[in-house]
């Protein structure tokens, strides 16, 4: 009977090991990887010189997670590159560092007079990409920006007539202006009895822009991507403000942008930084001034004149919905010496990050070398087992049953209590006869007589 019960408790215990404990311990295993992408691109300087783009400090990085890191910076983007540099890796534990590189670039074909008043200086890049053994993909590129220098050529041989409008910007910036004669005089002498030395006036324009780094970086729970431009410094009439400075000094401050991905929530978000600008404007004959331009502002100088220019500074915006965010920081607008050939139009420290990505997917747990079992939805009756006959022992002659009752232990057990039974008898008897011959009356001892 023991054995017949083992056996259906074991048929029992193996059924709920397949069907319920695992049941109740089986879920989500860590989450596999979910898709996920991010971008960054940022530009330190974008000039249009008479309908000429110059791109300078452009830089730009890419990560997925197929996985790709594409990293990419320049010093200017012309018909010709130069100092550019391009590193991507697509393997688990690769990378590619591609040191800064600096060229010159050629001076684009300008009308007169910006052709002969141009020239450019270095512009540099750098790129790198890796792919950790783990294969997660980071990816950083800079840009350095040129310089540009516009000169002053003929401009300063410009006649100044009393009322004129460039007289008025003048003595906005100068002050009072010394009598003009009949018929006007040009600009290089005025400046000369102003006290500015027309040939310390070297330029028109200067423009030294910083750099731009773009990068996207991925850990096992995150991906950020951020673009960050450095700030940059225009000049406006070098050699003609105090202590032979330049007459305006524009100074634009850093930008930034940055998108993050929460890989394991699938949620991500964006935040902006717009660049700011100070305006300050210089003279021999008055205090420097300057003024800040926040978020949306704009200033005018030197208006009315051929050196008019205005300084607008953009604003930031941002947009995230579930998995996807977006920032950009929209950098500072120079609409520079309107009045000579359609000026110069600069873009400084403009940028923009976004990340993109799916939240993991729940991968179900199958308990190891057990295959789960179908849906039960009613359980099957169990039948007794039937009694069990135990194997004959040789030389006997009753078999066991397998119950307390049955083969030979009743006979034995009888056989015992019978034995008992004539032991216990043979001592009654004994005991009944000595009491019987001490009673009163007997024919033994005693001292009565009938």
């Amino acid at each position: 009977m023991r054995a017949g019960i083992a056996k259906i408790a074991a048929t029992v215990l193996i059924g709920g090991m397949v069907v319920i404990p695992w049941a109740s311990v089986a879920g989500a295993a860590p989450a596999a990887p979910g898709s996920f992408s991010g971008t960054a691109a940022g530009d330190a300087l974008v000039v249009s010189l008479g309908g000429n783009k110059l791109v300078g400090g452009d830089s730009t990085a890419a990560d997925d997670n197929t996985p790709s890191a594409d990293a990419t910076g320049a010093g200017e983007l012309l018909p010709v590159l130069t100092g550019s540099q391009h590193a991507t890796s697509t393997t688990a534990s690769s990378s590619q560092i591609l040191p800064q590189v600096c060229g010159t670039p050629p001076v684009p074909s300008l009308p007169a007079p910006l052709g002969t008043l141009l020239s450019l200086g270095l512009g540099c890049g750098s790129a790198q990409s890796a792919v950790d053994g783990n294969g997660l993909p980071s990816s950083t590129g800079s840009g350095t920006a040129a310089s540009i220098n516009v000169g002053v050529g003929n401009l300063l041989t410009q006649v100044v007539t009393a009322g004129s409008p460039l007289a008025g910007a003048l003595q906005t910036l100068f002050g009072a202006l010394p009598a003009l004669p009949a018929g006007g005089i040009d600009l290089s002498t005025l400046l000369t009895q102003l006290g500015v030395s027309a040939a310390s006036t070297t330029g028109l324009l200067s423009v030294n822009a910083g750099s731009s780094t773009s990068a996207v970086t991925t850990t096992a729970s995150t991906v950020t991507a951020t673009s960050s431009e450095s700030g940059a410094t225009i000049s406006l009439l070098q050699g003609a403000g105090a202590g032979g400075g330049p007459a305006v000094t524009i100074t634009v401050g850093k930008a930034s942008s940055a998108a993050t991905l929460d890989r394991g929530a699938g949620t991500a978000t964006a935040t902006d930084n717009p660049a700011l600008a100070t305006v300050t404007v210089s003279s021999p004959l008055t205090p420097a001034q300057t003024i800040t331009l926040n978020v949306g502002a704009s200033d005018t100088v030197l208006a009315g004149t051929p050196l008019e220019s205005t300084i607008s500074v953009g604003s930031g915006t941002t947009s995230q919905s579930g998995g996807t965010a977006t920032a950009t920081s929209h950098g500072v607008t120079l609409d520079l010496l309107t009045g000579v050939d359609g000026g110069i139009v600069i873009d400084l420290a403009t940028g923009t990050a976004t990340v993109n990505g799916v939240a993991p997917a729940t991968v179900p747990v199958t308990p190891p070398n057990v295959t789960a079992a179908a849906p039960v939805t009613a359980a099957a009756p169990v039948t007794a087992a039937a009694p069990v006959t135990a194997a004959a022992v040789p030389n006997v002659t009753a078999v066991h049953t397998g119950e307390p009752w049955a083969g030979s232990l009743p006979l034995a057990a009888s056989a015992l209590a019978l034995g008992i039974a004539m032991v216990w008898r043979r001592r009654l008897l004994s005991v009944a006869g000595c009491i019987a011959q001490h009673l009163p009356g007997s024919g033994r001892g005693g001292n009565g007589s009938v």
